[in-house]
């Protein structure tokens, strides 16, 4: 063990155990892409997490204001995302911040008070907030343009002094329509919020426009990230609640007679994770004739539209992107993968993509007719070794031998050292019988990557159809020594009487 000087940042989600009693699997499932988003913003500020538990997780820095500028990032980027859910399905993260001396452990972990104070500075921070000690504040707030809180000397548990402590106070202007609302209360609360709403929704239309032009909806996301995502799923929730919910509560006012508009997505709300915020409907209340100066302010037809607003459709987009990238629910995956095709907004590069990754979704769907339409698309796009190795297990699938045979090759002609499709072309030769050029290619993958059970198990099956039988014992033994679980390999064993 060693010691040294870290900044260190502690993270856990307020309500968790709540939020898992009401929905335990939609809530690990929503958590694991909270997850991935926390820990790519991580590594972007040239930190990594060292220890996770539950819904905790610690990250170590080397530079205060790269620590701060994540968790800025992250809670900005989770912000967006909760917006596409009720207010009681949210989920905040709280972090604290600070900078100490730790212990480093062989395995990487972290241990000492640097750890201990950020973890109890993170149960300080409000939900969605961050909480840094006066170290940090010290560091950042020459060089950063935040607004800090002094909260005053913290008794933190199991702390013997006492930590000043700080909260940063992010900027709220793009979720002020959210918070308008929602905490407004009858019908005069929701006429004086029209207007700050109207306007709060076109300074963050503005602003994201200004950013945004000239871009693909895609390109746009990679370029601007959070700041942009946050702004869509601003706009998009902003319509719907300007178009559904603020002419409802009009209407029970004598001054200002209306009629409600259409409903947007069921009773105006997005109530479950598989629904997105429909595209705003303009309203249909007549206009009165006799109490103009009652009227609400029209809300700017930039933002609420007939027609699907572009923003809208960039947030759709951005779960779409996530979901088709990383889901691992096939269903879910090739939902969002389609939505990605039909909006006709990918460049030739993000559509070769996504036709690949739809094809993988098909194929695991048990469709391997529509994956290899998909892979054909994807390849007449962007010929790469992974569409070609993929769109071989499809014709696998369908006992199209030679065909399979085919793409692996020419996923090895663009890449040889691809000791999936050497595996892949090994496993396909021997239940075509051709043992020789089979036991050939499970030779070179072995050689490439001996670190996978399944290419071991492979090349136990070949020596074993080849009669070679102490070869084929030692590739299953290898096979279980990597992966205790392989089935194919203790039956192999079985076979062989080697138990």
């Amino acid at each position: 063990m060693k010691r040294k000087i870290a900044v260190i940042l502690a993270a856990d989600i307020a309500g968790y155990s709540r939020l898992i009693a009401e929905d335990e699997e939609e809530t690990l499932r929503r958590f694991e892409g909270y997850r991935t988003v926390f820990s790519e913003f991580v590594d972007r500020g040239g930190g990594r997490i060292f220890n996770t538990a539950g819904d905790a997780i610690l990250a170590e820095f080397q530079s205060a204001v790269e620590a701060v500028r994540s968790a800025i990032d992250i809670q900005e980027s989770l912000r967006a995302r909760n917006l596409a859910y009720p207010p009681s399905r949210h989920m905040n993260f709280r972090i604290g911040i600070t900078i100490g001396d730790v212990v480093e452990r062989e395995n990487g972990d972290l241990l000492g008070d640097g750890v201990n104070i950020a973890a109890r500075l993170e149960s300080v921070a409000p939900p969605g907030g961050v909480c840094v000690s006066r170290s940090i504040h010290e560091a950042v707030a020459s060089k950063m343009a935040l607004q800090f809180a002094d909260a005053g000397p913290q008794a933190l548990k199991n702390i013997p002094e006492r930590i000043h402590a700080f909260t940063l106070t992010l900027d709220n202007r793009d979720i002020a329509p959210t918070r308008i609302i929602t905490e407004a209360s009858g019908p005069v609360a929701a006429k004086a919020a029209r207007p700050a709403l109207a306007q709060s929704a076109r300074n963050v239309a503005q602003s994201a426009r200004e950013r945004m032009a000239g871009l693909s909806p895609l390109a746009t996301l990679k370029a601007h990230g959070t700041t942009v995502a946050l702004a869509v799923a601003v706009i998009a929730v902003a319509a719907i609640y300007a178009n559904e919910y603020l002419p409802r509560f009009a209407e029970e006012t004598a001054e200002t007679p209306a009629v409600s508009p259409k409903p947007v997505t069921g009773e105006g709300k997005v109530t479950s994770k598989a629904e997105e915020p429909a595209p705003p409907k303009a309203s249909t209340a007549p206009e009165s004739s006799t109490d103009t100066a009652a009227k609400p302010p029209e809300p700017d037809p930039s933002i609420i539209k007939k027609a699907p607003s572009p923003l809208a459709s960039r947030y759709v987009l951005t779960r779409q992107w996530t979901d088709c990238q990383r889901s691992t629910e096939p269903d879910i995956a090739a939902a969002a993968c389609k939505g990605l095709i039909d909006s006709g907004g990918l460049s030739p590069d993000d559509q070769a993509d996504v036709q690949y990754r739809y094809g993988r979704a098909l194929r695991d769907k048990g469709d391997p007719d529509g994956a290899i339409t998909s892979y054909d698309r994807s390849i007449a796009l962007k010929p790469t070794a992974d569409a070609y190795n993929h769109r071989g297990i499809a014709y696998y699938d369908k006992s199209d031998y030679p065909r399979a045979i085919a793409d692996y090759s020419e996923a090895l002609r663009i890449n040889p050292s691809d000791a999936d499709a050497l595996n892949n072309r090994a496993w396909t030769r021997y239940k075509a019988g051709e043992l020789a050029a089979a036991l050939e290619d499970a030779n070179r993958a072995v050689a490439l990557d001996g670190t996978k059970a399944y290419i071991w198990d492979t090349r136990g099956h070949i020596n074993e159809a080849r009669g070679a039988r102490s070869a084929a014992i030692s590739d299953y033994r290898k096979a279980l020594d990597l992966d205790r679980t392989s089935e194919s390999s203790s039956e192999g064993l079985a076979r062989l009487g080697a138990n």
